[in-house]
């Protein structure tokens, strides 16, 4: 079976309204379908949440010709043609590069698309075998723990939003909910996060999420100014410079585990967070970075050091690989159809969201299917 074509597919979606984290806002859902076509027919989808949108297709679409012919099921072999791109190379007996070259500023953009590809990849490898990818990766069961993510700080709406949003995630049936902080004050992000904490009850998990707002003194600050309200984990506390040796230093100074590693683009900054960083939840994205291929490479560095998994968005991708690791803890679900427009509109077929749990199918692949009409309506 051999790869044939590869296509990038961006597409933006406008949101009810502009939503903040502590360091940037938006208005739209942004991302990028990607198709790869075999010789004999199947298809595989993956699916990019990276942005600049046109960057990144345009380098999925410009890598057809570097992969065009390999076996669509040698996942490794195309995963390590695509990678040597973000490094010098010169072939053997030849003084320059025969491949296309491209700038050390756009390695994160090679990742991101690498992502995409390989997830369409491992789609084709669930189709060509006719099995669903929870199985293919060795999984029993079908059904993961999803928390619900949102407590975003929304344009027009008080800070206090929040604690209503929380806590009809809880009437839903979800006992883990997560929210931003950072983007206050810490007294005025802790008259959101205790409101909270009152409002779903004692033993429901409540996360935070800074997004990288603090410096480590103010995020020691932070976190022991929230934990009282029995935090479970402190997610991405500290600014990107300080994201490794000073998560260590913060890790050591409370006893709310630290969960990070979602901004990263591979598995050797993730590996360090784990030895020298003391985070106890890898948040690796799929989507973002590298794809599938690598993120099996993280969650088995992650169990031989007794750190558990928690894969960040996107639950069509992560789920199946999360039901597959035995220190998986859980996935990252958007119940709000607003703030998810793509998972709740874009999939026609996808798992099952409900109650705190992600159900897959029996469909082979990741069991995904988009509406076309969709994707080219909102297409950039």
């Amino acid at each position: 079976m051999k790869i044939t074509r590869v296509k990038a597919h961006p597409m933006t979606m406008p949101l009810d309204k502009v939503y903040w984290t502590s360091r940037a806002p938006w208005g739209t859902y942004n991302t990028i379908v990607v198709t790869v076509e075999t010789d004999e027919g199947v298809t595989g989808l993956g699916f990019i949440n990276k942005t600049p949108l046109k960057d990144i297709a345009d380098i999925v679409d410009a890598l057809e010709p570097v992969i065009k012919g390999m076996d669509a099921l040698a996942t490794e072999a195309v995963w390590n043609r695509i990678f040597n791109l973000t490094v010098p190379h010169v072939e053997p007996g030849k003084t320059v590069a025969t491949r296309p070259v491209y700038d050390q500023n756009k390695r994160v953009f090679i990742m991101a698309a690498l992502a995409g590809i390989d997830l369409a990849m491992w789609d084709i490898k669930g189709k060509a075998l006719n099995i669903p990818m929870w199985r293919l990766l060795g999984s029993d069961t079908r059904e993961v723990f999803a928390y619900a993510s949102g407590g975003y700080y929304e344009e027009g709406r008080s800070p206090l939003a929040v604690i209503d949003e929380m806590a009809g995630y809880a009437a839903q049936g979800y006992t883990a909910v997560k929210m931003k902080c950072g983007g206050l004050s810490i007294e005025g992000d802790l008259e959101r996060i205790s409101g909270v904490r009152k409002a779903i009850g004692d033993k429901a998990l409540l996360m935070i999420d800074a997004n990288g707002a603090y410096t480590l003194r103010d995020a020691e600050r932070a976190i022991k100014t929230f934990e009282p309200c029995n935090i479970f984990w402190f997610e991405e506390p500290l600014h990107w410079y300080d994201a490794t040796r000073g998560l260590g230093k913060l890790a050591a100074c409370t006893t709310v585990p630290i969960a990070s590693g979602e901004s990263e683009i591979h598995s050797n900054v993730v590996r360090d967070q784990i030895d020298l960083g003391g985070i106890r939840y890898v948040q690796w994205d799929c989507t973002r970075a590298g794809g599938l291929t690598e993120g099996l490479r993280i969650a088995a560095y992650a169990l031989a050091h007794g750190v558990q998994i928690a894969y960040h968005h996107d639950p069509q991708v992560h789920g199946p690989l999360m039901a597959a690791q035995s220190h998986g803890f859980c996935v990252e679900s958007f119940p709000s159809i607003p703030r998810d427009p793509f998972w709740h509109h874009v999939l026609t077929k996808k798992p099952e969201l409900a109650a705190g749990k992600v159900t897959m199918t029996d469909d082979p692949g990741f069991g995904v299917e988009v509406d076309w009409k969709m994707v080219q309506k909102y297409r950039i």
